[in-house]
Formats: structure tokens, sequence, C-alpha cells
């Protein structure tokens, strides 16, 4: 058919109003109105004649950018040969899955046309390509009379795409053990409600959000397990774990997810945000965690090193002091016995108590006269004034508190005699290798690295060996509190309950992105089926109760 014969049937179509309408720009409306009208949606199409000769390089190169998706409608022409088909079929067209919009024109002897749906579960999974009758219409003294009209919504929505037939896809998880790569292990793993070391709460949530898909969409997963979520390798721009795999589009479809990072989104499409995913350090308050615990000994504002310190400082001022008066008194060259004896005499009581009195912040009797002992003196005077003005204003403090509190920050978790401990799972030990924050530095050196003896708690370990040393007092032990809530609460009793500190603000709170790979051709088709069916589910109502109960647990820890 010639070029003339090609816009006689496009401005009939257009006159039908049946793929395209036509909007003017100079006259005003909205989209609102343009997405709600006759059902139609405001898209970019493309109408590509398949009897060129570069139309198959335009197809390759259309899959290879990721243009079969929901925003363009594809219309190709092929009214003598099988040009469109061969072209959609051919090697390295991995990118045509059940997002793509593409409509064949074909024509068939003796004067019909056909407009035929082509799509995809998965060319990258070698799935075929199934073909589905649009309209058909007959063609004859330039007017075109349909004779089959089906909906076009319909055919390119859930009803002919919603069932994958077994197609296995590429499945992406993270379980941070040893040796696990079967598949079987993997599922049975994520599949059990029982918490496991090395798997986060999350991942097993979003595990059950998958077999939602799985159940609805017919296909099979073999899954790839990564031990951790990020990382780079060897200070390079080739992401490790779970991201790389996604990044790389070496998955279809991931049991975890991902944190909300900025520098994320224009990598990766985000399925359903649902977990809030919230970690903090759990410790039990015990007295020596605070001064303002003990407010009736004055002696805590001081650790005992520091009073340890300070008294050797002052034994030594005394002992400076005397002998400065001994080789004073050796120099002024005194015969007389007894002011020699005098002067010893005052030199072993006199100048200690002038010490104290400095401590105490009194007046001397009698003035020190040489230049030596005024210094000494003014050193004494300065040194107590700076040790009063400290205690003085921790006693103070202590009286005025109402509670005790403990370390609230994780500075003061760092600072503090805690010893800590974290769960045996990937995000830390990324975390401590690759961020370069001055706080995860002193973290990492006064409570990290520092070796620790065999019958200790280990710097990762589960929750299970974590909790008779919480229990104990002096450690604390970092996790997802909806994994440690219910276990503390069988075992603690109510008054350790109301001793029980949380501390969040090593790994940020937020809502986790399930995710695939930017622009997949499943992001569509996934999220419907999300929205549609995810409330439904009887394991998404359980979740979300699971999830209310732990922040009602969490709310009574705060009310203690």
């Amino acid at each position: 058919m010639y070029c003339i014969d090609s816009q006689i049937i496009a401005r009939q179509l257009f006159d039908w109003n049946h793929f395209v309408k036509i909007y003017d720009v100079r006259n005003n409306f909205t989209l609102k109105s343009i997405s709600e009208q006759d059902r139609s949606r405001a898209k970019t199409a493309i109408i590509l004649n398949c009897e060129c000769k570069a139309t198959q390089n335009l197809i390759f190169e259309a899959s290879q950018f990721r243009y079969f998706n929901k925003t363009y409608q594809w219309l190709l022409w092929d009214f003598h040969n099988n040009n469109c088909f061969n072209h959609l079929q051919q090697p390295g067209l991995n990118y045509l899955g059940p997002n793509a919009q593409i409509v064949v024109l074909k024509y068939e002897e003796p004067h019909y046309l056909l407009w035929w749906d082509v799509h995809s579960k998965g060319r990258h999974l070698k799935a075929d390509l199934e073909i589905h009758l649009v309209a058909k219409a007959t063609y004859s003294n330039e007017t075109l009379q349909f004779v089959t009209n089906n909906d076009i919504n319909d055919i390119q929505g859930i009803r002919y795409r919603g069932d994958f037939e077994g197609l296995k896809l590429r499945g992406a998880t993270v379980i941070d053990q040893d040796n696990i790569t079967d598949n079987e292990q993997i599922e049975q793993i994520l599949s059990r409600s029982s918490k496991d070391p090395g798997v986060s709460a999350f991942t097993k949530y979003h595990y059950e959000l998958f077999n939602i898909l799985r159940h609805r969409l017919n296909f099979t997963v073999k899954f790839r397990n990564a031990r951790g979520w990020a990382g780079h390798l060897d200070n390079s721009s080739y992401r490790l774990g779970f991201l790389g795999i996604m990044q790389r589009n070496e998955a279809d479809i991931g049991a975890s997810a991902a944190y909300p990072r900025l520098n994320r989104f224009a990598e990766f499409d985000s399925l359903h945000e649902g977990w809030k995913f919230h970690t903090a350090f759990l410790y039990l308050y015990t007295p020596d965690l605070h001064a303002q615990s003990r407010k009736g000994n004055f002696l805590a504002p001081f650790e005992e090193h520091v009073w340890l310190g300070s008294l050797i400082i002052l034994n030594l001022v005394g002992l400076v002091w005397i002998v400065e008066e001994r080789v004073k008194s050796y120099l002024t060259k005194i015969t007389t016995r007894n002011v020699e004896v005098f002067k010893g005499i005052g030199g072993r009581f006199v100048i200690p108590f002038n010490i104290l009195a400095a401590i105490c912040q009194q007046g001397l009797d009698p003035v020190p006269t040489g230049a030596s002992a005024r210094v000494i003196t003014v050193t004494s005077f300065l040194f107590s004034l700076v040790m009063y003005n400290y205690y003085t204003s921790s006693v103070v403090g202590g009286l005025l508190s109402a509670t005790d509190k403990g370390p609230s920050t994780v500075d003061e978790i760092i600072s503090s005699p805690l010893r800590l401990s974290f769960e045996d799972i990937g995000y830390y030990k990324v975390k401590f290798r690759e961020n370069k924050e001055p706080s995860i530095a002193k973290l990492l050196n006064k409570k990290v690295l520092p070796p620790r003896d065999p019958y200790d708690l280990p710097v990762y370990t589960n929750l299970e060996t974590a909790i008779p040393y919480i229990q104990k007092g002096g450690y604390a032990f970092h996790c997802e509190e909806v994994d440690a809530y219910p276990e503390l609460a069988k075992i603690f009793t109510d008054s350790e309950i109301c001793d029980l500190r949380a501390v969040s603000g090593l790994l940020g709170s937020a809502l986790m992105n399930w995710i695939v790979h930017k622009n997949s051709q499943y992001t569509e088709i996934f999220r419907h089926m999300l929205n549609n069916h995810l409330i439904k589910n009887t394991f998404a109502r359980d979740c979300t109760k699971a999830l209310f109960e732990s922040i009602t647990w969490s709310k009574k820890l705060a009310n203690y």
C-alpha cells in the first residue's frame, strides 16, 4: 500500500475516534478531562512502517532504551510481509514484556485490515510473543468498515496479561548466612515465621508480598542470594549485594527491600512502601550509666579514676611546694637552730594545710612570699575552681532531674561504659566499612575494633544470644525493634521492662522501598497487582496487626 493509503486510513481512524484523538492545543483543556473522556489516555504515539529498512534497528534500539512501556503506544504498519513480527522476535530484543503497548496493523487478502495487540511475558526469558486481535475491518473504495471491534484497553489490560503460565522469573534476596545458594534452602528460610539469623524482618515481609504476586500471576522463580544489601567493589562504582543485582537488571523481582536514599530513585522503580524500618540500641538502665542516678552519693560527679588522678596531682603539688621551701631555706643560709626547726615543722604541716585551703578556696596563713610558692598557690586555686564548677553543676543538675534516663543519643551511647553488639546482618558491616562520618569512626575505634574476651558478647551476634547480656546490664544490642520487643516481653520482668531503654539514630528510620530495575517491564503489572490485592491478602492483614502491636508495645515502654 502506498503512503497516501496510510494517510487515508489514519485520517479515517481519527474520524472514527478509535485509536487516536486529536486535541487542539490552542483550545482550553485539562489533563483530567483528557484522561477521563472515553477512557482515553494522554500518551506518546509512534507510528512505524515495518517495510522501511531502518525499522529493525529502530525496534532494537527501542528495546535497548526501554521504550516498550506504558508511556509509548506503538502502531506498526505491516501490509505485505511479516516484517513486524520478525523484527519483534530478533535476537537480543530483551525488553518486551507485559507493559508493552504495541499494535501491529496487517493487510489480509482480499481486502481486510487486522489490528493485533502484541506483547510478551518477558523476551529476555525466552517467552513467546502473544498476539490478540484488536479489530478487523474491510477497506475498499477508500472507506473503512469495521467487522470486529474489540476494546483495546481491555486487551492491553490484566485479563490478557495477568497469567505468566509458569514462566520462571529471576529473583534476588538477602540471607546473611554461609552456604545458602539452593533455591529450596532460600524459600524454606524465608517462609518461616520465626526469626532467623542473618535475615531482616522486612525481608520476610517482602517475601510474603512476593508470594502474593507469584500466586496471582502464576510464575515460578529462581532465587539468587546476596549476603548484603549494598557496598562497592574496592571503592569502585561497581555495586555489590542486593542493590547491585537489581541495578544491573540481573533479577526481575526481589524478596527484600532497600533504604530510600535520594540517589536510588534514579536507578530503581518502587513497587510498594509499607514496612517502617526502625532500629535502636536496646539496653537495661543501671545506676552506673548516669550520674543523675546517684543523687545521694557526692562522689558521683567524678569517676573513680578522676578522683584518684586529682589526689595524685595534689600530692605532687604539695611535694613540689615542700621541696621549694627546703631549697629556699638552704639558699638563705639560716644558721639559727630554732629557726631551722620551725621551718622544718612549717614545711611538714603548714604547706598541706595551705593546699587544703586552696582546694576549699579559703585564704592562706601565712601568705607565701616567694614567687615560686605564689605560682604554686595560684595554680592550685585555678585547679580547684575548674573542678568545683563542674562538681557543683553536676550535683545541682542531678538534684533537679526528675527521672533517670541514661544515655539517650548515639554519641552518649559511645561515650558510656556500655559494651555494644550488633545483629549479625549485612547492613552494619557495609556501614562500618564504607561510612566515613566522624561518629562512625569514633564508634569503631571505641566499641567495635578493640578485642574482646572469648566469653564476652561478640560484636556481631543474634538476638537470642544477646538477650541474657542485656538482662544482666552493661550491654547494648542494636537491632530492629520489631524483632526484639516480642522476645524481650517473654523474658523480662515488669521492673526490667521499666528499665529498658531504646536509643535510635545510628541507622535512619524510613519506609522501605520494594524495588525493581528502573523502567522494568514488570513495574506496572506488579504495582497493579499489589494495589488491588494487598489489602485483601490475609498475610498483609496479619503483618499490619503485628506491626501495630509492636508500635503499641513501643508506646507502652515510652510511658514507663
